[in-house]
């Protein structure tokens, strides 16, 4: 393949709030030191102005929120989930953008032919999630979850593996790649919906 092409859907122009520790610990009613431990850990993106004080964007807020199952507050806006889907194959991510397409108010779909260009994605863009086709061309998929895996301040991106190979050797291999579950092909868009537990993150939205 040549280099990848990128498409992106419904993106939106929005400027981002900022939140202190604790406007997010009373948003949220948690202590203001859990706050801090998951800033700390590098599953919520924060970072500090000249002045030393720790700030989160709305949009990492939101995309903790919805990765850990937490209920999305209006406060917040859209609790739209990020997914970038990665296959080499146009016709297939033709297929899986048609699939979504009723989902197209709770799903932000983004599409790429090419796994390196995917690791550039989830870098800039931070999706809530990744689905990732095995076989690839230049990176496979369990190569592009394991980089992935390996950055700490990706460690809140889901990974999910897809293949027309489905074994439960390949379940295993893409799970100890880091993976949180690897779906058949053609992929099942309720059970991507369950994964990321969609009607209880946009419950306030729906």
């Amino acid at each position: 393949m040549g280099s990848g092409m990128m498409q992106q859907e419904g993106s939106t122009a929005m400027t981002d709030q900022l939140y202190t520790t604790h406007d997010i610990s009373r948003l949220l009613q948690v202590d203001p030191s859990t706050v801090s431990k998951w800033i700390d850990r590098g599953i919520l993106m924060a970072f500090r102005t000249p002045g030393g004080h720790r700030r989160v964007r709305s949009a990492d807020l939101r995309a903790f929120l919805i990765t850990h199952q937490m209920p999305v507050p209006d406060e917040l806006g859209s609790g739209t989930v990020r997914l970038l889907v990665v296959d080499d194959e146009r016709p297939v991510l033709e297929a899986i953008k048609r699939a979504f397409k009723p989902y197209a108010a709770q799903v932000e779909l983004q599409t790429t032919t090419s796994g390196v260009e995917a690791l550039l994605l989830v870098s800039e863009q931070k999706p809530h999630g990744m689905i990732i086709d095995l076989n690839m061309p230049d990176i496979d998929g369990l190569e592009v979850c394991r980089r992935i895996r390996a950055r700490k301040q990706m460690e809140g991106v889901r990974l999910i593996t897809m293949t027309s190979l489905h074994t439960p050797e390949v379940v295993e291999q893409s799970k100890q790649a880091g993976a949180l579950a690897c779906m058949a092909k053609p992929l099942d868009v309720q059970q991507v919906l369950e994964l990321f537990r969609v009607p209880l993150a946009l419950s306030a939205k729906r």
